[in-house]
C-alpha cells in the first residue's frame, strides 16, 4: 500500500500551477483526490511529497497534506483508531524520507511499535487504539515494560514515545483522547544515580575478566570496551567495519559517522581496542540494545561492581545493576574529562555537537573534580 501527495504536472493552470493530489495505491487500485492546494513546479519537493521550504505557507500546507494522507491511509487500512498501525505507518514514513527525521530518531519509534504490538499480544488484545490510552493503560503498559526486562531509561523513553504519537494523532484529527495529557501520565525521571560511570580501574577489571568459557558474554564484554576506547553509541558499534580504519605514521584511527546525529569524529585506536576488534574480524553484531544491557548486567555483577548506589533509605541497588550499553561512552566522557582533557577535545572525539550535551554525560563531581582543582595556581 503507498500513500503519498505528489503535484499533478499533467495539468497547468495559467500561471504555471498545479494541484497537489493524494495518490494512493492498494492491491493493483490507483486513486487521486484532489486538495485546494496548488504550486509551482520549482517549489515541490519530488522525493519528500511537500512544498519547499521557500514555497509560501509551506510549514502550514504540508501539515494539512500529512493529515490528508493519514487520513487516506486510514481509510484504506481502518488505522484511524489503531495506534499501532498508526506508529507503523509513521515509521514506514520517516524510512521514505517523508518526515524529515534522521534514521537515529525515528529508528527509537520501530522499539515502541514492537513494545506496543507485544503488550497487545501479551494482554491478548485484538488492537491497541487511540482510546484505550488512558492511565491505567498507562500504568500496566510501565508494568509490563519493567517486568520484560526494560530498564528505567528505556521505560522513561517508550512512555515520551507513547505520549508524542497521541499527541501526533490527535493533531491529525484520528482522536479526541486526551487522557495522554493528564499530569500524571509521565515518562519517568532519571534519578542521577540512575546513571553511573565506571572507573578505570573498573574498566580494566572488566577487561581482565575471565569469559573464555561464555562466548556470548565474552562477545558483548569485548563490544563495550571498544565502545568505549571509540566513545561510541551501540548502534555505531555494530556498524564497526574494516573500511573505516586508516594509519597515519604508524597510528590507526578509526572515522566514525555517528548513525544518530551524522556528525564525522576520527578516534586514535589504541592496541587493546584493535586487538578486539580483530579478534571479532570486524563484527559486533548479533545482540539488540536490550539483549545487550541483560548480558552487561550481569558481567558487571561477575566482575564485582556491588557497590551500592540507592540514595539513603532506599532499597539497596548494586551498582552492576545500573550497567547498560550506554555506559560504555559514559564512561569515557567522563574519564577523559577528570585526566584533564579540555571539553573541545572530548566532544571532537565523541562527536558531541554541543557542550551543553556533553555535560550531561560527565557525571564525576564532589571529590574527582576537585582533585583536577587541586593542583591549579589558584589552590597553591
Amino acid at each position: 500500500m503507498t500513500v503519498r501527495a505528489l503535484l499533478w504536472k499533467h495539468s497547468v493552470r495559467k500561471d504555471g500551477t498545479s494541484n497537489i493530489k493524494i495518490y494512493s495505491y492498494q492491491e493493483g487500485k490507483k486513486k487521486y483526490v484532489k486538495t485546494k492546494f496548488y504550486a509551482l513546479p520549482k517549489d515541490w519537493d519530488e522525493r519528500r511529497g511537500r512544498l519547499k521550504p521557500r514555497a509560501p505557507f509551506a510549514a502550514k500546507i504540508n501539515a494539512i497534506l500529512g493529515r490528508l494522507e493519514m487520513e487516506a491511509k486510514g481509510e484504506m487500512m481502518g488505522v484511524r483508531s489503531s495506534l499501532i498501525r498508526f506508529v507503523a505507518e509513521y515509521v514506514e514514513d520517516c524510512r521514505d524520507g517523508r518526515e524529515g527525521l534522521r534514521k537515529g530518531t525515528w529508528k527509537k519509534f520501530i522499539s515502541f511499535r514492537n513494545k506496543l504490538q507485544t503488550y497487545k499480544d501479551s494482554r491478548q488484545l485484538e488492537d491497541i487504539t487511540f482510546s484505550q490510552i488512558d492511565l491505567a493503560f498507562y500504568a500496566d503498559f510501565k508494568n509490563f515494560l519493567r517486568d520484560s526486562g526494560t530498564g528505567r531509561s528505556g521505560v522513561a523513553n517508550h512512555i515520551k514515545h507513547l505520549k508524542k504519537f497521541m499527541q501526533l494523532g490527535l493533531d491529525r484529527g484520528l482522536h479526541n483522547n486526551v487522557a495522554f495529557k493528564a499530569k500524571s501520565f509521565k515518562a519517568e525521571r532519571i534519578r542521577p544515580n540512575d546513571k553511573i560511570y565506571l572507573t578505570p580501574e573498573e574498566i580494566s577489571t572488566m577487561a581482565n575478566l575471565d569469559l573464555s568459557g561464555f562466548p556470548s558474554l565474552e562477545k558483548e564484554r569485548d563490544r563495550f570496551l571498544v565502545s568505549y576506547y571509540l566513545v561510541m553509541r551501540f548502534g555505531d558499534s555494530l556498524r564497526i567495519n574494516e573500511g573505516s580504519i586508516s594509519q597515519h605514521n604508524g597510528r590507526y584511527y578509526y572515522k566514525n559517522i555517528a548513525e544518530k546525529t551524522e556528525t564525522v569524529s576520527f578516534v586514535p585506536i589504541k592496541p587493546a581496542a584493535l586487538k578486539l576488534i580483530r579478534k571479532h574480524n570486524y563484527d559486533f553484531t548479533g545482540d539488540t540494545n536490550q539483549e545487550a544491557n541483560k548480558k552487561l548486567k550481569r558481567i558487571a555483577a561477575m566482575a564485582g561492581f556491588l557497590t551500592n548506589m540507592a540514595e539513603p533509605g532506599a532499597p539497596h541497588q548494586p551498582k552492576c545493576s545500573l550497567v547498560t550499553t550506554h555506559t560504555a561512552r559514559r564512561s569515557a566522557a567522563t574519564n577523559m574529562h577528570l585526566a584533564g582533557m579540555p571539553l573541545s577535545e572530548i566532544m571532537q572525539l565523541g562527536g558531541w555537537r554541543f557542550e551543553a550535551t556533553l555535560k550531561q554525560y560527565l557525571l564525576a563531581g564532589g571529590l574527582d573534580l576537585a582533585h583536577i582543582s587541586a593542583d591549579r595556581e589558584f589552590f597553591l
